[in-house]
């Protein structure tokens, strides 16, 4: 008797979140769908909302739209969804930028990260990779530090979003290098830079790299985790040459504060039917994302977590903020 009540209960719930009525009685969703990337097109949260947009599509029978709403490190974007309404139809793409990072880099941020928004769900986490143009004179990090030396201020790094800037600012606070930083607005502004030789290096996350890598055109020198990873065995991390060196981000999903719980629960169980599903796996991963399912709560108490740890990489790297 008690295990056939549990499962009533339980399908109570699993019909609630999966059946969603609006104020009108419709069911959500009834109309398209808005993911607002905070950055501009080609960067890893462009590429996972747009393969994860798909994904919908294909699941819910409404168009998904992406909306590309690049500056401010993010912050443009993500106070736009702040302001969007709460019915579950517009959501952000989410990051360590936006979300982590944000509260430290800047003395006035239009948003507070925990309280302005509902917390949907975690894709996954992910590192950067140092890369140099192929024709660089320097393909490793020892030999950018004797380069660097050899040639005070005259050796730039870009950067579009924490991702790229946090690895670069920790590595010259750490090893002491006279380099100077370059900020872009976006990743594609950035890119003809460093082939250019405009910028001598650029830390990239693995998303975004993985096609740049492939192509041959930039060379992967040092990865930020701790480890070297299996796809890239011959790429050593900062850590082997500067011991306690490591950065790690984050991918999310977003919806405004107040957007209805059965909505929110919803829509993260799509994300994690997505994470299940090969090809929406196997597209991610293969670019370096390592996908790791979570509830709304479970990624909210990730979220607190990572908004220490970025507090302690922006005072490692000694940014003050703006």
């Amino acid at each position: 008797m008690y295990n056939r009540i549990a499962v009533v209960a339980a399908c109570a719930v699993a019909a609630l979140a999966l059946c969603t009525g609006t104020a009108t009685g419709q069911v959500y969703p009834n109309k398209p769908i808005k993911i607002i990337v905070p950055f501009g097109p080609g960067g890893s949260t462009d590429i996972t909302a747009r393969v994860f947009g798909k994904f919908l599509e294909d699941q819910w029978k409404q168009p998904v739209v992406v909306e590309n709403r690049a500056g401010a490190n993010g912050i443009i974007g993500t106070e736009a969804l702040k302001n969007s309404a709460p019915d579950g139809y517009t959501l952000a793409l989410s990051s360590n930028s936006t979300h982590a990072a944000a509260p430290y880099l800047f003395k006035k941020l239009p948003y507070d990260p925990i309280k302005d928004f509902e917390h949907v769900g975690l894709f996954g986490v992910f590192g950067s990779v140092a890369l140099v143009p192929a024709g660089s004179p320097f393909k490793s990090i020892p030999e950018l530090a004797s380069y660097a030396r050899a040639r005070p201020g005259k050796v730039f790094f870009g950067y579009f979003n924490t991702s790229s800037q946090i690895p670069g600012e920790l590595l010259k606070a750490m090893a002491d290098l006279p380099i100077e930083s370059v900020p872009y607005k976006t990743i594609t502004n950035a890119v003809p830079d460093l082939l250019s030789g405009q910028i001598q290096f650029m830390f990239m996350d693995y998303v975004a790299a993985s096609s740049h890598i492939a192509s041959g055109k930039l060379i992967p020198i040092a990865i930020t985790e701790a480890r070297r990873l299996e796809r890239w065995p011959n790429v050593p991390a900062v850590a082997e040459f500067y011991p306690g060196y490591e950065v790690q981000a984050f991918l999310s999903l977003t919806a405004p504060a107040g957007t209805p719980k059965a909505i929110v629960a919803r829509i993260n169980l799509a994300m994690r039917e997505a994470q299940a599903n090969p090809a929406f796996k196997g597209q991610l991963e293969n670019l370096g994302l390592r996908l790791r399912a979570m509830t709304p709560d479970e990624y909210q108490a990730f979220l607190l977590v990572e908004l220490e740890r970025w507090g302690q990489y922006i005072k490692a790297a000694k940014i003050e903020a703006q």
